[in-house]
């Protein structure tokens, strides 16, 4: 709840962290709901898809009150700002997803993984190079909520599957490999969205 009541100094974006509380309050119905439209791995790419649209969107409510030349967006107009999200979040998405059915994360390692490199690459290291512990703790909710909420709502259906245990290290090191790859992966992606067609 503490995210919905700081909205009016802190902005809309990290209500995604109240949205994972949620989640998880409620997790042995969403499972439910998870398992019943068929709990495969196109049903968890639409869940992370759908969990990076929400941030996406957030952003952009919190951006509309700024001069187009301020926004911290992918792209100042929101229409082709939601455009580009599909080419900077797939990987994200998509690579964590494949190390989770392959290997026993769980959901609170993707949160901290993803929330803890979010902070070096969220706009492109100057998030950071501020040295701002709150900027840091806002963008580690952000975008380890967004990455955690896929992976919890599939959990049950993912303790079930046959998957590889590693150490923590070594979940440590994949995880921020998968970070490092789906940023260039974003990056590139980004870049062939922008070419005119």
């Amino acid at each position: 709840m503490i995210p919905l009541l700081t909205i009016p100094w802190l902005g809309t974006t990290w209500v995604i962290f109240t949205v994972l509380a949620v989640i998880y309050h409620f997790r042995d119905r969403v499972w439910g709901i998870y398992r019943r439209y068929g709990g495969n791995f196109k049903v968890y790419l639409l869940v992370g898809m759908a969990s990076a649209y929400l941030v996406e969107v957030l952003a952009i409510i919190d951006n509309l009150k700024l001069p187009p030349e301020e926004r911290i967006l992918l792209h100042p107009d929101p229409m082709s700002d939601l455009y580009l999200a599909l080419a900077y979040y797939l990987p994200f998405v998509l690579y964590w997803g494949l190390a989770v059915r392959r290997y026993d994360y769980s959901w609170w390692e993707v949160f901290l993984i993803g929330g803890a490199t979010g902070i070096l690459m969220e706009q492109t290291g100057a998030v950071f190079f501020s040295f701002n512990p709150m900027a840091w703790l806002y963008v580690l909710l952000v975008y380890g909520s967004y990455k955690a909420i896929p992976v919890l709502i599939a959990e049950d259906c993912l303790k079930k599957r046959e998957r590889g245990h590693i150490e923590r290290w070594k979940k440590l090191a994949l995880g921020l490999l998968i970070e490092f790859v789906a940023f260039l992966s974003a990056g590139a992606l980004l870049w062939v969205f922008k070419i005119p067609l």
